[in-house]
């Protein structure tokens, strides 16, 4: 070994993490390459086709080498949850949709004993409840508390003076952390449009990014489909504001082609409109809410006979649904509506992102996109049908997600990525075997596939298996 060849493995030597003979791909750059990745402080420290050393070593041969994947849109906000993903390769997983508040007590829970990176949107739905109940709901859109009192938060008019309580909470959470605005709309029927469009101008204020769940529309025609798509366009033209469309495959359904195409033409004008989409043709949500109101098949282009109860995996009628809808009205549904070239349209088309839209798991039962959303679109979308490369899929999961958050949290400039100065923030997977397992019936069964899930250089997958003592996650906030 020459003098300077030694002097070189000495330097590398200081690695706490060395990932050898793995496929690099980074999205951004458009490299793909075979190369050593050194890891130290929880950085990217180098990137090299030379061998490295370091106190820790992986072998990556036959493995690609991506940056962790990044869920913009998991309801699945607990340990359990985020051990599900882990396993699928998510490393920053985040609730955007539904939000949460208070923002801080969602923060300081995670604090220290988290696997993956968290956080969270300030949630307008949580903002209405506390205005209306005093209920302080951090969790989930979905516990029975809230559920009962929906008539008072979701279904009422606001006074004026509630209005302006609401958007001066709202300033108050995105100030202490909150990653944006987050609006289930379809589940507030009463937040009227004028409401919307004064709280957007709040967050087109302060650069929050505004994540959206659209209102209702009759899924009947294209026509009526595309109402609530150009609604968010022309209130983010007209007050400034980003706004994210959530799981645009159901809420498009039969009008994809269309909604596709007028995001695409409202960005090339300027507007800052971005989407995303889960790889199920089902989705799911709480039998209880307001989006079962009366008019629920119209709008849900749907019956009885498309709600599947996951415990038992029957279809209701509509003597089951009124006895579960009363009895428990928590409980999580899946819904049978979403057409499968929908799916492939939206995963296939320039921009889209991949999202999860996890929710949480009950008695073992729930929805397999919580658990299988990534490896799904890595096996059935790039493997088999070919519908997008791997390269373009390792973006929509990874550097396009962080790039929607860049201008509310500069720390996602570091993610996304695999370059030297990037958080070390990776999924380690074999493309020819990773897949999907979970299903409508067996719902937590984990992604294989997927060895080794590093976030902040710590392996929280080693050998496809939770690392039960390692804790690296970090809350991911506004302003930092």
């Amino acid at each position: 070994m020459t003098f300077a060849g030694a002097q070189a493995l000495s330097k590398a030597a200081a690695y706490d993490l060395v990932i050898e003979n793995g496929r690099v791909m980074d999205p951004e750059t458009g490299t793909d390459r075979i190369a050593d990745v050194g890891i130290a402080k929880g950085k990217i420290a180098a990137i090299s086709k030379a061998r490295l050393s370091g106190k820790r070593r992986i072998d990556a041969k036959g493995l690609v080498v991506a940056p962790g994947f990044i869920d913009l849109h998991s309801h699945a906000q607990y340990a359990f949850g985020y051990d599900q993903q882990a396993h699928d390769g998510v490393t920053t997983s985040l609730e955007l949709e539904a939000g949460v508040y208070p923002v801080a007590p969602f923060y300081a829970a995670r604090a220290g004993n988290t696997r993956i990176n968290y956080g969270a949107s300030v949630g307008i739905q949580g903002i209405r409840t506390n205005i209306k109940t005093g209920i302080r709901d951090n969790t989930s859109q979905s516990s029975s508390a809230v559920i009962a009192r929906k008539a008072e938060w979701a279904e009422t008019t606001f006074t004026p003076a509630e209005r302006e309580r609401e958007r001066a909470m709202f300033r108050e959470e995105f100030a202490a952390g909150g990653l944006g605005m987050g609006v289930l709309y379809e589940y507030l029927p009463a937040l009227g449009r004028d409401e919307l469009y004064e709280l957007m101008q709040d967050a087109a204020a302060v650069h929050a990014p505004v994540f959206v769940h659209v209102r209702a529309a009759s899924h009947a025609d294209v026509d009526n489909l595309m109402a609530p798509m150009q609604e968010m366009v022309a209130d983010a033209a007209s007050t400034g504001a980003s706004v994210h469309i959530c799981h645009i495959g159901s809420k498009s359904l039969s009008a994809i082609v269309p909604v596709l195409d007028m995001l695409d033409h409202a960005r090339k004008r300027g507007v800052d409109v971005s989407t995303e989409v889960y790889p199920y043709d089902a989705g799911s949500t709480v039998i209880g809410s307001a989006l079962f109101n009366e008019g629920w098949r119209e709008h849900q282009g749907a019956d009885f006979k498309d709600i599947e109860w996951p415990p038992t995996g029957e279809r209701m009628t509509a003597e089951s649904f009124t006895n579960f809808r009363r009895e428990q009205p928590q409980a999580f549904v899946i819904l049978h509506t979403i057409p499968p070239k929908t799916v492939e349209v939206a995963i296939a088309h320039p921009g889209v992102m991949i999202a999860s839209d996890a929710v949480p798991y009950a008695n073992g039962a729930g929805h397999p996109r919580g658990s299988g959303t990534f490896a799904r679109v890595l096996g059935v979308y790039v493997r088999e049908k070919h519908a997008i490369t791997l390269m373009d899929a390792l973006g929509k999961m990874s550097l396009l997600p962080a790039k929607r958050l860049e201008q509310v949290s500069p720390a996602m400039r570091h993610k996304g990525r695999v370059q030297v100065g990037a958080d070390a923030d990776l999924t380690l997977f074999d493309p020819a075997t990773v897949a999907d397992r979970a299903t409508y019936a067996h719902p937590i069964l984990t992604s294989t596939g997927i060895p080794y899930v590093i976030v902040g250089g710590v392996p929280v997958v080693a050998e496809g298996e939770i690392v039960k003592t390692a804790f690296p996650g970090r809350g991911v906030k506004s302003g930092s």
